[in-house]
Parts: C-alpha cells; sequence; structure tokens
C-alpha cells in the first residue's frame, strides 16, 4: 500500500525528478503516468520500464501481457549495449508436423496450441535483476499494476470499441472481465481481480510464482498437456550482443536474431547510401522507389537466412557487412521496379497487434521495448487473469502454405521443441555524434522494419524532427506480395501515378505502426494515428 501511494503522490510531483533530456513515450496515458512516477521516485529507466510492462498488461490487455514476450534494447550512461530476448518458446509438445492434419483449423492461431511459453515475466526479471536501481524493490514495482488490475480504470473510446467489436471471441470465457453482456462504454471501470491475484503473487515471489507453483499449476491445466512442467520451469529470457553499425555519424543498436528487425533494418540503411538506391536529399518518387528495391531484398534475405541461433548457424555478421550489401544490393534500378524471384516461397511475418514502449532517464540510461501476445488478444485464451500469446503462427507452421497474412515460411523457421519463432520486432537505439540518445520503435508486424527504417531516415537524413518524423505518413513493401503499401495521405495523386509508371502496385492502409519515440531533446508518441499513445517529458 505505501508504493501506491507513493505512486499516486508522484502523479502530481514529477519535478522532483530534475534534468532534461528524459522522457517516456508509451502506448497508453496510464502507462506513462506509472514510468513518469517511477522515474520521480528515484527509479531508473529501467526500473520505470519493468513498472510500465506490467501497468500495459492491466490497460492494454491487447498487446500487453503476461502470456506473451518480446525483445529490449539497452543502452545504458555509462555506454554499455546489450540486448535481451524475451521471445516465446515452442513447448516440448510442438514438433516439425505439428499443425499439419489441422492445418485448415488455423490451430495456430486459436486455442491452447496456438501458444508458446510465455516470456515477458522471466523478461522483465531478468532487465530488473541487472539493471535496476536499489531505490525501488520488485514489489514496489509491480504495485500500480496490481491497483490498477485491483481497482480498477476508465477505458477510453479506443479500447471501448475494441471490447465491443471482440465481444464474441470473449464469450466462451463468461468468468472473464472482458465478457461483458452489454456493449462497452468510454469510462467505464474494468476491473480484472485475477490478473490482481497473479500479480501480487508475482510481485512477492519473483517469476518463480509463474513458472512454478500455483500459477504454473493452472496455466498447466489449461493448456491440457500442451505445456509440461519443465516447459515452464526451464524458460530464461536470453542476454544478446546487439548489432551495431555508423549510419551518418549516429551509431545504431538493434535486435539481433531470433529478431530479423536488426539484421534487415541495417542492410536498408546501408544499402539506402548507396548510389544506385535513388535514396537523393529529399523523399520524392525516386526516393520511394529506391525504398521498394531495397526493402524486398532484405525481406529475401530475412526469409532464407534467419531463425533462432540456437538451432541453426545465422550468418548475422555476413548479412550486414558491408562488402556483402555493397554485393547484395548492387542491382538495384534507378529506373523501373524489378521484382524478385522468390520461387513462390517466402517467410511468414506476426500480427500487427504489439505495443512498444521508449524510456530514457536523467542519468542517460535508455531502454527501448517491444512486446506481443501477436495477434489482438492474442490467442484469445484467458487463463488466470490473462491472455495467451498464438506466437506459434510465427513460425512456418506448414512450409508451402500461407499463414494467416498470406505469407509462406522457409524451413529455417519450422517449429522445433524449445525453439524461439522468428520475429520483426525492432527495438533501436540510436547515439548522436554529441552523445545524445535516440529510443525507437513500433508495434506493426511486418510494416515494423520499414516503419523504424523510415522514421531514421527521416530524422537523420532528411533532418526532421523526431516528431515529425514519427508522424510523417508511411510506406511499406516487403517483396511478396509485389506491393507497394502506402498510409493514407502518404502519397499525392502525382506520385501515384509517377510509381505506377515505374512498374509499382499500390495499394491503401489506413494506418502504418503506432511508433513510440523519445530522445535527449524530445519526447515523440504516435499521436496521429489510432489508439492512446503517450508521452511526457521529465521536467
Amino acid at each position: 500500500m505505501k508504493h501506491v501511494l507513493l505512486w499516486m503522490a508522484g502523479l502530481g510531483s514529477l519535478s522532483m525528478v530534475a534534468q532534461s533530456g528524459a522522457g517516456v513515450a508509451t502506448a497508453h496515458p496510464i502507462a506513462t503516468d506509472v514510468a513518469m512516477s517511477t522515474l520521480a521516485q528515484g527509479g531508473n529507466a529501467f526500473d520505470a520500464a519493468v513498472a510500465t510492462h506490467f501497468a500495459l498488461a492491466v490497460v492494454l490487455p491487447r498487446a500487453g501481457n503476461l502470456g506473451g514476450g518480446g525483445f529490449a534494447m539497452v543502452h545504458t550512461a555509462g555506454g554499455e549495449a546489450v540486448s535481451l530476448d524475451f521471445r516465446e518458446t515452442a513447448p516440448a509438445a510442438a514438433s516439425r508436423d505439428t499443425y499439419l492434419p489441422s492445418y485448415a483449423t488455423r490451430s495456430s492461431l486459436r486455442g491452447v496450441a496456438a501458444s508458446g511459453v510465455p516470456g515477458s515475466v522471466d523478461g522483465m526479471w531478468q532487465l530488473y535483476a541487472r539493471f535496476g536501481s536499489t531505490s525501488l524493490s520488485w514489489p514496489e514495482l509491480l504495485q500500480p499494476a496490481i491497483f490498477l488490475a485491483d481497482t480498477g480504470f476508465a477505458i477510453t473510446p479506443f479500447l471501448a470499441e475494441l471490447l465491443n467489436r471482440f465481444g464474441p471471441d470473449f464469450a466462451p470465457h463468461p468468468e472473464s472481465p472482458f465478457f461483458h453482456p452489454e456493449p462497452w462504454v468510454a469510462g467505464e471501470r474494468l476491473l480484472q481481480k485475477a490478473l490482481a491475484e497473479t500479480l501480487r503473487d508475482i510481485a512477492m515471489f519473483g517469476p518463480d510464482a509463474f513458472y512454478q507453483g500455483l500459477h504454473a499449476a493452472r496455466l498447466l491445466e489449461w493448456s491440457q498437456g500442451w505445456f509440461s512442467p519443465e516447459d515452464l520451469g526451464t524458460y530464461h529470457a536470453t542476454w544478446r550482443s546487439p548489432l551495431q553499425h555508423t549510419y551518418r555519424g549516429h551509431e545504431v543498436f538493434t535486435m539481433p536474431p531470433p529478431s530479423s528487425g536488426g539484421v534487415a533494418l541495417l542492410q536498408m540503411l546501408q544499402a539506402s547510401e548507396q548510389a544506385n538506391s535513388g535514396f537523393g536529399s529529399t523523399w520524392n518518387v525516386a526516393s520511394m522507389h529506391g525504398f521498394v528495391e531495397v526493402a524486398q531484398v532484405a525481406y529475401h534475405d530475412r526469409s532464407r537466412y534467419l531463425g533462432d541461433p540456437a538451432y541453426m548457424t545465422v550468418p548475422t555478421e555476413l548479412l550486414v557487412d558491408s562488402a556483402y550489401v555493397a554485393s547484395r544490393f548492387g542491382h538495384l534500378s534507378k529506373g523501373l521496379h524489378e521484382p524478385l524471384n522468390w520461387e513462390a516461397t517466402y517467410e511468414n511475418l506476426e500480427s500487427h497487434e504489439t505495443t512498444h514502449f521508449s524510456i530514457l532517464d536523467s542519468m542517460g540510461h535508455a531502454v527501448a521495448v517491444t512486446t506481443t501476445l501477436n495477434g489482438l488478444f492474442g490467442s484469445g485464451e484467458w487463463v488466470d487473469g490473462y491472455f495467451m500469446n498464438n506466437e506459434m503462427d510465427d513460425f512456418a507452421t506448414q512450409p508451402g502454405v500461407p499463414n494467416q497474412f498470406g505469407l509462406i515460411g522457409f524451413e529455417v523457421n519450422a517449429v522445433a521443441p524449445g525453439k524461439r519463432m522468428l520475429s520483426s520486432m525492432t527495438p533501436t537505439i540510436l547515439i548522436g555524434p554529441d552523445g545524445s540518445k535516440t529510443v525507437l520503435g513500433t508495434p506493426g508486424g511486418s510494416t515494423i522494419i520499414t516503419n523504424v527504417f523510415q522514421v531514421i531516415l527521416h530524422h537523420v537524413r532528411y533532418g526532421e524532427s523526431l516528431q515529425e518524423s514519427v508522424d510523417h505518413k508511411k510506406l511499406h513493401a516487403q517483396g511478396l506480395p509485389d506491393v507497394l503499401y502506402f498510409e493514407e495521405g502518404a502519397l499525392r495523386p502525382k506520385q501515384m501515378k509517377r510509381l505506377k509508371a515505374r512498374g509499382h502496385t499500390l495499394e491503401r492502409w489506413a494506418q502504418i505502426g503506432r511508433f513510440q519515440a523519445v530522445s535527449s531533446r524530445e519526447v515523440a508518441p504516435d499521436h496521429t494515428r489510432s489508439g492512446d499513445s503517450s508521452g511526457q517529458r521529465v521536467p
């Protein structure tokens, strides 16, 4: 109770933190308040990340989670850079042929077998244990989330609409707080008592409360043999060396495999600098054409070479080597679009529903966290207060057969017990020539990589402010389907005509991504797109 009172009081005393250059951007204003309050009480960016993650598990049930996983990119005030992989793993019961007999029923999307072993709880514990301050204890960091789950919070219009839209999916779980006979109304309070109970035990006993004991028993009972005690008891988040590259004087730190995002991002940044890429001093039709040509090659490499490094030799260093990039992207055409020969096989990519938050504290610690359940509300399975992920569909569950996004998988990402499925999540941190830091990331499934690339491009190469770069309407291309997707408002009629003349097929999307960024100079939440994004600068 002590920390709850401190947290509530902290919302009105943020001026206690005295240094500019710090800020927070998250997908929900309550989560942003929790992060800011944690900093105000003397916590560092990593303390704030833990508190924010668990708060999002309460106020952003579509993507914030206990039952999912993700990645974190860390850069400390002392210059240490490291990445944390808390991606889900396939249980021992899963095999290369698990989904073949029932693929038509999409068991990799709905039901028990859609879920991998959750990694979020251990991931947050590992982040806290290695980088958390001594100012706030683990139980104190979870108190805001417990308070929000136990006493409820007023839902936003966006969440009300989402809960109403997915109402039929909640019907099989009338015991859950999301089952609502009448339509949800903005401002109505959402109480999650079962989630509060689970969070209390995690606060008291750490990750053992989730992966062992009562809550593990409930998860095992729900899984009907899909998960084993060993699957849960042996899960561990993994620290990895980040990928690093210099782009126009900025050091770029980003995720290695099993995220494909870092490799593809660094390839695209390097390729965009080549004379044959078409990228110039402005974002024009030539640059847009070059973007498509560069993106399709990066996504082709993604499908051919990337997977879980524990299960295969991933040629990461080769793929981002400057000589390889110069050769691999050397054929780019500055004239007409030249589709690649994909031989009808390419990689599956995850859902658009993920969440990201970026935190930079006054000491210079920076953390970018992208976490997901995969689809909206994951598999739709609710257990012990939280939704489970449907990340098993991120594997190539049946090579040669399209997944939920019409994408076909290669063998490198086939299902195997204990294996981590490939991802596009790309939490990234830039260090400027003057030592300033920029913390970047977004949800968006297959669009994550190209979204992060475009924000860096507009901010660093084209000199836009961070907020302008986030707000800038985005494009997306991934080679297959051979389409240039454009966000509503991204292209003028004359640009559309010229791109079509170059051989591009265009398709309009209402929205691409939901970016959350902070830097030493700006806080840039994605407030122009749908959702409840929020950001604050530390006074």
